[in-house]
């Protein structure tokens, strides 16, 4: 059990490679005049194998955690940390934030012949984007105690989130040419969806916390490694590809619902290491 222990390490500590490998799938993958992919580009295999491979050993780390199917969610999650506590709310506040810029955004800078659907998709997820934040915060303060029935609750909120979240990405970007320079962070949005739903598992359904520590950590590898090559890329002035503001928040927003995800993984693996 005390190999799951360096699973929240190995998570943050692989972004570091991934952030690099994924600044150079841009910097190299995409043809400088009109920003699609480049024919023969091989740095894209190079960031799908070093994904592919930390999920292998994400999985061999966490398999351990399935001895721990049993045990309560108090036992799993329950914690008094303070270091957790402000993980979670930092988390919050971020999303909260975010969630009221994305708004903002959707109201004052509407794409011109945008479907009702899709603006209505996106305000709606502007708005839940806040009211996330706010379960965050009131979800790790449930975790220091007894949990009831009402803070159970607050878990499906961020599921629902994330579903959104996910919705409005591919809306985005599916049709687009250039998304092979999207798609690492549409896979990154997909493992937030799981590691949430497996967190409302806990509560709701047969609990798997292996799975919870394996989405939990390939989501927060997978986010900011994403968000961390666009931004070293920009840094280095490569503006091949560029993305919208909006695709900007979102990735942010997506690495600050995985720093709950690493706060909850922190836990977790910190309970399994006493054991």
């Amino acid at each position: 059990m005390k190999l799951s222990k360096a699973l929240p390490v190995l998570a943050v500590a692989l972004c570091v490679p991934g952030a690099a490998l994924r600044a150079l799938h841009l910097l190299n993958g995409f043809d400088i005049d009109t920003g699609l992919p480049a024919a023969g580009g091989h740095w894209v295999w190079y960031c799908a194998v070093f994904f592919a491979a930390c999920a292998v050993l994400y999985a061999v780390v966490a398999l351990p955690l399935r001895n721990r199917r049993k045990q309560p969610f108090e036992q799993l999650l329950g914690t008094q940390s303070p270091m957790f506590r402000m993980a979670a709310v930092a988390a919050g506040l971020l999303l909260m934030v975010g969630g009221v810029l994305y708004l903002y955004l959707t109201v004052t800078a509407a794409e011109e012949g945008t479907a009702a659907w899709a603006r209505m998709l996106e305000t709606v997820y502007g708005v839940c984007t806040p009211l996330t934040g706010v379960c965050c915060i009131a979800l790790a303060s449930a975790q220091g105690r007894e949990m009831t029935a009402a803070a159970a609750k607050l878990t499906l909120v961020p599921l629902l989130w994330s579903c959104l979240h996910l919705l409005v990405a591919y809306r985005m970007t599916c049709t687009d040419p250039k998304l092979p320079s999207f798609a690492f962070g549409l896979v990154a949005d997909v493992m937030v969806v799981f590691a949430f739903y497996h967190l409302a598992r806990l509560l709701y359904s047969k609990p798997r916390p292996e799975w919870l520590a394996f989405f939990s950590a390939l989501a927060l590898t997978m986010s900011l490694s994403d968000l961390g090559g666009y931004g070293l890329a920009w840094l280095m002035g490569v503006r091949t590809v560029t993305w919208p503001a909006a695709m900007v928040l979102r990735s942010g927003m997506s690495a600050a619902a995985c720093l709950l995800l690493l706060a909850e993984l922190g836990v977790l693996s910190a309970g399994s290491a006493e054991e």
